[in-house]
């Protein structure tokens, strides 16, 4: 039996379309109405079964989705990412969802040719999210323009509150000051995403389109040719007049407050936003970058220090050691109080034979010379959460078993020959920084073999976790019973204690805090945690 409320169903495979739907039909009136979110996968394999196998599977989801009178939320995605819907690619499929009054959300992430899933759409969705080709969309030139959102969305513009747009080419060029005023504003749009947007963004164009926006935005770049492949001067050039231009467009317009900012580097700075901002995340910031590079960073925070801000290092072994050194100008140390480092290390084990050791990358080499030194300049940080994955590759003719080079047993987090000591990584954390309350860390890696017979065949993953407060004693107080007594406990000096959290507690508090991580960042690290 469904349970009494309402429940998300999530239909993996044919199979499990088929079940749900003799499941269901055996007692449609009772258990229909519980059903509220359906999140359909193709399977890897099953992206063009059997004209048979299809259209029963087709048929199976017309008959649902056409009594589905409670349902609110549809997800139809392929479970390889950037491959064809398949068999969900069916004109009946997009036709049933006319029908569909209750809908409210909608997500499509996946290559279609026959379907309009978007052309489909007749109920007031508040929710949309297209990970799709552009031919799903039918868009002139194959990317979206300022007259295409309101061109496809016009049935929604009302009720859109949150609208994302991925894996599609998206061209937002302003014209003349006319042109931009009279574009199809999205009144009631809160949240925005356009991972792939091919110019820079232009602030002017966004408030038009959302002139009410105070979730999140989340803005990535994908530009390529002249002057963005110029030279790193000419480069740094090319975004420095963007930022300059939005700087002054906020002269006129600018959005009250957003809840979270999500970018990379280099969206970062042309944007140059001065609205509050609750949380910026910023994704694979490099720690190799060169000075023209490292400008992007210092500079943005320099003009507008964040006082929450999730970053996401990108860590490699190579001929340049990595460092963050410099990444906090002092503005951006006076103002950050919560941190969190999403680390990506890619690591590749040494090929043929046994390297020097003291040529190696080595944990502490990271920890002291990288991450102490960066952190140190941020006194009034107070919640810091250092997340730290490796994915560790084994080469075709390998100086040692992955599972046994010397910079993974520093990583790995139980055994004897461990170097990754949560404890001490936390108290020296206590140590450089004065004002922190509460400290998170997370050591998770991925250990696989690439072979050219073979492919990658994982060898060991692993994640675990450790949080704690930050205790303050008061010392000198030792003969004193009354503690009310004293005037001012403040005029004693204080002993830091560290105290370590239950993983429930910990969870809370990261939640409170804006710690958690970006569904990218979930997407990077090992799903499966060792602590419970």
């Amino acid at each position: 039996m469904l349970r009494t409320r309402p429940i998300v169903l999530r239909l993996k495979n044919v199979a499990t379309i088929l079940g749900f739907h003799d499941f269901l039909f055996s007692d449609l009136a009772d258990r229909l109405p519980h059903v509220v979110a359906l999140v359909i996968h193709v399977a890897e394999g099953e992206t063009h079964p059997s004209t048979e196998c299809s259209g029963r599977a087709i048929e199976a989801l017309v008959a649902i989705l056409r009594d589905a009178s409670s349902l609110k939320s549809l997800e139809l995605r392929s479970s390889a990412e950037w491959q064809s819907l398949g068999y969900l690619d069916d004109l009946r499929l997009s036709a049933v969802i006319e029908e569909v009054a209750s809908l409210r959300e909608l997500t499509i992430g996946g290559r279609t040719e026959v379907a309009n899933f978007i052309g489909a759409i007749r109920s007031p969705l508040t929710k949309l999210a297209v990970g799709v080709s552009i031919s799903e969309v039918r868009l002139d030139e194959g990317q979206w323009s300022p007259d295409s959102f309101g061109a496809a969305l016009s049935r929604i513009t009302p009720s859109l509150q949150t609208l994302a747009i991925t894996k599609s080419y998206v061209r937002l060029i302003g014209g003349p000051p006319d042109s931009v005023s009279a574009l199809t504003p999205f009144h009631a749009l809160r949240s925005l995403t356009l991972s792939w947007l091919v110019v820079v963004p232009q602030l002017p164009l966004l408030f038009a389109l959302s002139p009410n926006l105070d979730g999140t935005l989340h803005i990535t770049m994908l530009i390529h040719g002249s002057p963005v492949s110029a030279g790193l001067e000419e480069r740094y050039n090319f975004f420095r007049t963007a930022r300059e231009q939005n700087s002054l467009a906020q002269e006129h317009k600018c959005w009250t407050r957003l809840h979270r900012l999500i970018c990379d580097v280099e969206a970062l700075f042309a944007l140059s936003l001065r609205c509050p901002v609750g949380l910026t995340i910023v994704h694979e910031c490099p720690t190799h970058a060169v000075p023209a590079t490292r400008r992007y960073i210092t500079e943005s925070f320099r003009d507008h220090p964040p006082t929450h801000l999730n970053l996401q290092p990108m860590i490699w072994w190579g001929p340049d050691e990595p460092s963050l050194a410099g990444m906090f100008p002092p503005e951006a140390a006076a103002t950050l109080t919560h941190l969190t480092l999403c680390v990506q290390c890619d690591y590749d084990s040494v090929p043929g034979a046994t390297p020097l050791l003291e040529e190696m990358l080595r944990w502490d080499d990271l920890w002291r010379g990288t991450f102490l030194p960066a952190l140190a300049p941020l006194r009034s940080l107070t919640h810091f959460r250092l997340v730290f994955h490796c994915e560790a590759r084994e080469p075709e003719v390998p100086a040692w078993p992955i599972s046994e080079d010397p910079f993974v047993e520093d990583l790995r987090p139980t055994g004897g020959t461990s170097r990754f000591d949560f404890a001490a990584m936390a108290a020296a954390l206590v140590d450089a920084l004065p004002a922190l309350r509460y400290c998170f860390l997370t050591n998770s890696a991925r250990l696989v073999e690439m072979k050219l017979s073979a492919g990658r065949t994982f060898v060991e993953r692993w994640r675990e976790s450790r949080a704690w407060r930050v205790a303050c004693t008061p010392t000198g107080l030792d003969g004193v019973d009354d503690l009310q007594a004293v005037a001012a406990v403040d005029a004693y000096e204080t002993r830091r204690e560290l105290v370590e959290l239950d993983d429930d507690i910990a969870e809370a508090i990261i939640d409170r805090g804006d710690l958690v991580l970006s569904t990218e960042e979930k997407a990077s690290a090992v799903n499966r945690s060792s602590r419970q």
